[in-house]
């Protein structure tokens, strides 16, 4: 079944948004994601709130057999340069009984992360604070209206163009590449599909460990269990 024209008519964007995430959850957490990783639905992080969050129960490297088993990879579609992030006044609160570091982000673009350029702005900044504290960011945008490319300003925070439609709908991948060579410096590295209504979604690869350890995401299949699972019935 291909992909539907969101928002939809006959299905609540909220409902479904909140069924794709447990579903993505359920399948990363099945035998997708390596021992040592976790996902977990929305959790609070300073004041942001990502859809999925990608955890790492130890700091204990894997072993070189693990990540040299990986797949190969693409060309990634492109690469910017970030300076090292400004020092922010704020507090940080943390819990004394959750030492988890979180390591990869899953966010699901909403029409409300769209309704405008101060959401259209607060949905870029949270994916460059995250960013440049060395997490990863998917970003999987399937909303059509309103009719604005997420992708498009995302890359220009990074200090890129993109010379693509505005109004095309895209998924992403953002890999985090802290350096200190010749002086601190962050990398990031993009993969990034177009999609398109009545056509599957892509594979898309979610890093965990800089551009050394990844998962291929089948974002396919957890749409279509989402749809199939709470019986809906999109237009």
């Amino acid at each position: 079944m291909p992909l539907h024209h969101w928002p939809n008519a006959r299905v609540p964007w909220r409902s479904f948004h909140n069924h794709w995430i447990v579903r993505l959850v359920e399948y990363l957490n099945a035998d997708v994601l390596p021992s040592g990783f976790q996902a977990r639905p929305t959790e609070l992080i300073i004041g942001i709130e990502p859809d999925l969050l990608r955890l790492q129960d130890s700091d204990q490297p894997e072993t070189d057999r693990q990540i040299s088993s990986q797949s190969t990879l693409g060309e990634a579609t492109t690469t910017a340069v970030l300076p090292p992030p400004a020092e922010r006044p704020m507090v940080g609160i943390y819990s004394a009984y959750d030492t988890n570091r979180i390591v990869a982000v899953i966010e699901l673009v909403s029409p409300g992360n769209k309704d405008g350029p101060e959401a259209v702005k607060h949905f870029v900044e949270k994916a460059l604070f995250l960013l440049q504290e060395g997490v990863h960011v998917m970003v999987i945008d399937v909303i059509r209206l309103p009719r604005q490319a997420m992708r498009r300003p995302i890359l220009k925070r990074l200090g890129l163009n993109d010379e693509g439609d505005s109004h095309q709908i895209w998924v992403s991948s953002y890999c985090s590449l802290p350096d200190s060579e010749p002086q601190p410096h962050l990398k990031v590295r993009e993969w990034a599909h177009t999609v398109d209504v009545n056509a599957s979604l892509p594979d898309l690869p979610l890093f965990l460990r800089t551009d050394q350890q990844w998962v291929m995401v089948d974002l396919e299949s957890t749409y279509q269990a989402t749809l199939q699972a709470g019986r809906y019935d999109p237009a």
